[in-house]
């Protein structure tokens, strides 16, 4: 018997499935208490050619992010950047980056290595501290502060947005980390009142 498979490929009407796309339900049981959400982003890998490259481009500082109105690119190495910026096709963020550096580095399309996840509410701080070892408290873990550490046990980039904070994960880790995000936010839907400061 013929096979008579339709294989679709990705076009303008047809986005491809993200690895978070059948999380949404689950997310919004958690609502407003606690704020998940996956958050698309397209991505692009900025590797400058030299020292020299790395200082005229402006990038930014060791474990840092620098933010403009179409993109934000943080450090991840010392000679590696992930920049990134939401409604926009991944190849034509890559090539925006890529005409912008113009030469002085080299650019890939990376959109589809990570899924991004917002954590928000007044115990989106709590709820990560349940998996990840370090301080992420405003007074050691400010605005334009970036980390790269382990999050239940997952390697993961950390920032914070106005309020909570932003996940990067590879995406082979997403649905894992979708679930232990929403296993360790359950217990404040029901006791959503934060505790007091000792």
């Amino acid at each position: 018997m013929a096979d008579t498979t339709v294989h679709l490929a990705p076009g303008p009407d047809l986005e491809p499935a993200g690895p978070l796309d059948n999380w949404s339900a689950r997310f919004a049981e958690l609502a407003p208490v606690v704020r998940l959400h996956a958050s698309p982003v397209a991505q692009a890998v900025i590797r400058p050619t030299g020292q020299e490259a790395l200082q005229r481009l402006g990038l930014p500082a060791a474990c840092r992010l620098r933010r403009a109105e179409d993109a934000t690119v943080i450090w991840l190495g010392p000679d590696e950047y992930l920049a990134w910026a939401a409604d926009v096709a991944p190849h034509e963020f890559a090539a925006s980056i890529a005409d912008r550096v113009q030469g002085e580095a080299y650019v890939a399309d990376a959109s589809g290595q990570r899924t991004r996840i917002e954590l928000g509410g007044p115990r989106a701080e709590t709820i990560l501290a349940h998996g990840c070892a370090i301080d992420l408290s405003p007074r050691a873990f400010g605005p334009d502060d970036v980390a790269q550490t382990l999050l239940a046990q997952a390697a993961v980039i950390v920032h914070r947005v106005p309020d909570g904070f932003a996940i990067f994960v590879r995406s082979s880790y997403a649905d894992y980390l979708a679930a232990w995000l929403v296993d360790a936010a359950t217990e404040y839907v029901a006791d959503p009142t934060p505790a007091p400061l000792p």
